[in-house]
């Protein structure tokens, strides 16, 4: 077995770190045979927003047919296999008919996030091979494909039987899956996923959450991301179950909704479980909802205590990147109340076909209770950042992938390692499972005419975790309320600070780099009052900050 001592060279990293750890071999030898499989199967697959006019039902023979048209045509109009395929990723049945058709087809799905704006989703074409783009604006980045031509209509055949050759069986190590992500530099990387990685770590979260064909997932997160996306999508047609896919969360909704239609499991961000807490709407007698998961960022032990002892449900967190597919750690099956204490903030055990280890600056592993970088090994490892061998080169050092997180690890009650969490090892921004990179936002607040120097930072927050908060200095007058405006309209709401400070210095290092924790620590006195304020984007010039009355908010994400 290679070890983190044994340092092999550089061109042997990656694949020393991807290679499989145990001898599972997947149970179908094509992503097509995994559709295949459910042709003729009548139960249901996907359940759209029950609260939507005219909601739709796909069983699984009715998906595959729809896949394999709008795979069709996409053949017609041009994609193929290794083509990379984008749509800005609304929560709707027609976003997963493209991303299942371009994996049918051998192309690159690539969700783009609609809450960013249109120059941020040309940036992250540009970076493309010239992609294709389904989209019915005529001024779209990329080769433009019309939804009219993609998506089946009502009483127009299929064009599968006409054209006939399906093509060559995608290759399930080509890149299946394009993600982005902010790391270290200012710069999104493109983060490369294979199927064979998908298959690998939904057989691993299969496993570790017990979901089987009776599972039916209720998905409220947004699918441009992996956990909407792989999580509550992919992984119950792997699993042989349903989902119902949500317009988006509504706290005021949730309980009915998960009542309504059957819904026995869901798989939570922290920001969605405060909201529920924070909303006085009950479960409804025999709602059936007994799996609740919990990932994409820290969760506040007193919450999943809370969120058990009200709703009587368990919650089991979960750890993992983008770049690990989804999931490398997640605690084990417990009791209401099981877990207390310490153990109540761990992010869990590694999964099947994960290796997981803590190590220091030298990459040796570290010991029980010493704190280090929380790397990992298998073959659900991202295939790299695309056109960035230098930043694969870093993430795949030694043999292991560095997930640039900071924890540590202990001895479980059952034996087995049990690992935490303590934050990023850079100074990123986790707000709500997104990460925020300060780098960014301070590039687009020095570009105000205004600003000759900004610094941005987190702030504790029961909400999403962290907020984005700046400390400016400027050399003309510029209020908050317009630094926020020019932020919003070219990171979004979320990326953009919502508390500005003005001064006229900053803590920096002897070389001048900006001390952002010397920062964050001066200015913690004049944030605390907003620990439990939520900043809301329906208003996206002037926030909504009224400390002297402050109300349990909507519970609206």
């Amino acid at each position: 077995m290679l070890t983190m001592e044994a340092r092999p060279t550089r061109e042997s990293d990656m694949d020393a770190a991807r290679a499989p750890v145990d001898d599972h071999v997947a149970p179908w030898t094509s992503y097509r045979g995994l559709l295949l499989e459910r042709r003729a199967d009548h139960t249901t697959y996907l359940v759209e927003d029950p609260s939507r006019a005219g909601a739709r039902t796909w069983t699984g023979a009715a998906w595959t047919a729809d896949v394999r048209s709008v795979a069709a045509r996409l053949r017609a109009l041009g994609v193929r296999p290794g083509d990379d395929l984008a749509l800005v990723a609304i929560n709707r049945p027609e976003t997963l008919l493209v991303a299942f058709a371009a994996w049918w087809v051998g192309a690159c799905f690539v969700p783009l996030d609609p809450r960013d704006g249109r120059e941020r989703h040309a940036a992250l074409l540009a970076a493309c091979e010239e992609p294709w783009l389904v989209t019915d604006d005529p001024d779209g980045p990329g080769r433009l494909l019309p939804p009219a031509e993609v998506l089946p209509s009502a009483g127009v055949p299929s064009p599968v039987e006409v054209l006939g050759d399906e093509g060559p069986e995608p290759d399930l190590d080509s890149p299946a899956l394009r993600l982005h992500t902010s790391g270290t530099s200012g710069t999104p990387k493109p983060i490369l996923l294979s199927m064979r990685g998908l298959f690998v770590n939904c057989d691993a979260m299969r496993a570790a959450l017990g979901w089987t064909p009776d599972t039916r997932l209720i998905n409220v997160l947004p699918i441009s991301h992996a956990n909407g996306l792989v999580i509550c999508s992919f992984l119950p047609w792997f699993a042989g179950g349903s989902t119902v896919l949500m317009d988006r969360f509504r706290s005021d909704r949730f309980w009915s909704t998960v009542a309504r239609s059957g819904a026995n499991a869901c798989s939570l961000v922290p920001t969605v479980l405060e909201y529920l807490l924070a909303d006085p709407s009950t479960p409804e007698p025999g709602h059936g909802l007994c799996h609740v998961v919990s990932g994409s960022g820290p969760l506040r032990p007193e919450a999943a205590e809370q969120f058990e002892q009200r709703f009587g449900i368990p919650v089991r967190q979960l750890y993992g990147l983008s770049e690990t597919t989804s999931v490398l750690t997640m605690t084990t099956p417990q009791p209401v109340g099981a877990l207390a204490g310490r153990m109540r903030g761990s992010i869990g055990t590694p999964v099947r076909h994960a290796e997981v280890r803590v190590v220091d600056p030298e990459g040796r592993e570290c010991a029980d209770e010493k704190r280090g970088e929380i790397v990992a090994r298998g073959s659900m490892l991202m295939l790299g950042y695309a056109r960035n061998p230098e930043a694969t080169a870093a993430a795949f050092a030694q043999g292991w992938f560095h997930t640039g997180d900071r924890g540590y690890r202990t001895t479980g009650p059952d034996g087995r390692p049990w690992f935490f969490l303590e934050g990023r090892l850079s100074d990123s921004i986790s707000r709500g499972g997104s990460t925020v990179l300060p780098q960014s936002v301070d590039d687009v607040l020095a570009a105000h005419p205004s600003v000759t120097r900004a610094a941005t930072f987190g702030f504790a927050n029961r909400w999403y975790g962290e907020e984005v908060a700046a400390f400016v200095m400027a050399h003309a007058p510029v209020t908050e309320e317009e630094l926020r405006t020019w932020c919003i309209e070219r990171l979004g709401f979320d990326a953009s600070p919502k508390v500005v400070f003005f001064g006229e210095e900053l803590p920096t290092t002897s070389v001048g780099k900006i001390q952002r924790s010397r920062l964050a620590d001066r200015m913690a006195p004049e944030l605390a009052p907003y620990w439990y304020h939520q900043f809301r984007s329906r208003d996206r010039t002037k926030p909504d900050r009224d400390l002297h009355d402050q109300k349990e908010p909507e519970g609206e994400a």
